[in-house]
């Protein structure tokens, strides 16, 4: 007698490999100079009018030289549209300035109302910003309600204050999660699943570090008075390096674009020579090394920023530019000015 052998199919395990990729940028000082002193000739000759110009070529720049698998970014902005933008602005101010010096008053009720406009303007700022970048012919999106952007740009930040800055912590976790979570590229939707917690420990170390150096500021004092200042001074510095640098980690390293990872390895050393190096030709030069700085600092992004690639890079871009041909009925004139931030 023989036994009939249930057949079980093979399961078939496929799994996307994983590979990094790293960003490139390719500028070089010199070549940013011409660029940055011509803009700044033409900005001052023509009472800023040159301005929207300046930033469009600059920012043109800097995308054309970010290369990530072979490919340049773009930046499509047309300067006429942020000219509009800047003179509203402008405007704006001449009347609050005005009205400063003739109504109080109504000043004052400018200013509050240019306060309830604040996550307006921001998510306006964030939406022109994204809509006139592209990577791949394929355009950067952001669309955010309106209602939640006044909860994270006014309501909790106002909480965060009235709790003498308990708060502020939790503050940057909600702001980053709306700006990233409402940013797409196409249709894909970017994702950030970092904890309140990551924010409150880093701002903790930050404490911690500008509290020793107070401390050490004091010690140091009894022996030479001078050396107070030098301390609080390098506290400062520390902090505001190694803040930017746990916090560019904490960003990238917990942001996704679908299956596709992001990661960050900014080294509190490098970043803060960086910074100091930056800074010190900057004050020796009278601001002339800006654009040496500039490039300096891309660069280096450049260098500590990648992406981790989940499967085949070239189907998922694929997969976005079918997207985006459907993109171009939902865009409407909400983009048309740059509001100047």
């Amino acid at each position: 007698m023989s036994e009939a052998a249930n057949s079980v199919p093979d399961t078939i395990h496929t799994e996307k490999t994983q590979r990094p990729l790293a960003f490139r940028f390719s500028g070089e000082g010199f070549e940013f100079f011409r660029i940055w002193i011509v803009n700044l000739a033409l900005t001052i000759v023509t009472l800023g009018l040159y301005s929207p110009w300046a930033k469009v070529r600059t920012h043109r720049y800097f995308y054309g030289n970010t290369h990530l698998d072979g490919n340049s970014f773009e930046y499509l902005a047309d300067p006429v549209r942020i000219l509009k933008g800047r003179l509203i602005a402008i405007a704006c101010l001449v009347v609050y300035v005005v009205a400063e010096r003739l109504l109080p008053l109504l000043a004052l009720a400018l200013a509050a109302i240019f306060a309830l406009l604040v996550p307006y303007i921001v998510v306006r700022a964030i939406a022109f910003h994204h809509y006139y970048s592209a990577w791949r012919g394929i355009r950067f999106g952001f669309n955010a309600p309106m209602g939640e952007a006044y909860k994270v740009f006014l309501l909790w930040p106002l909480l965060a204050t009235l709790s003498l800055g308990l708060l502020f912590p939790y503050v940057l976790c909600r702001q980053e999660r709306f700006i990233i979570g409402h940013s797409r590229y196409g249709k894909q939707h970017f994702d950030f699943s970092a904890r309140p917690g990551a924010f409150y420990r880093v701002f903790l170390i930050l404490i911690g570090i500008i509290l020793l150096a107070g401390v050490a500021g004091g010690i140091l004092s009894l022996l030479f008075a001078p050396l107070l200042v030098v301390a609080i001074t390098a506290g400062y510095l520390l902090a505001f390096a190694l803040g930017s640098v746990l916090l560019v980690n904490l960003r990238f390293n917990h942001m996704t674009l679908g299956e596709q990872g992001f990661h960050a390895n900014y080294r509190a050393g490098s970043y803060a020579w960086l910074v100091l190096s930056n800074t010190l030709a900057l004050l020796l030069t009278l601001g002339l090394f800006y654009p040496w700085a500039r490039v300096r600092t891309a660069r280096y992004a450049a260098g500590h920023i990648g992406m981790t690639v989940s499967g085949d890079l070239d189907e998922f871009v694929a997969a976005r530019q079918q997207e985006q041909s459907a993109l171009g009925s939902e865009m409407s004139d909400v983009f048309d000015m740059d509001l100047g931030l």
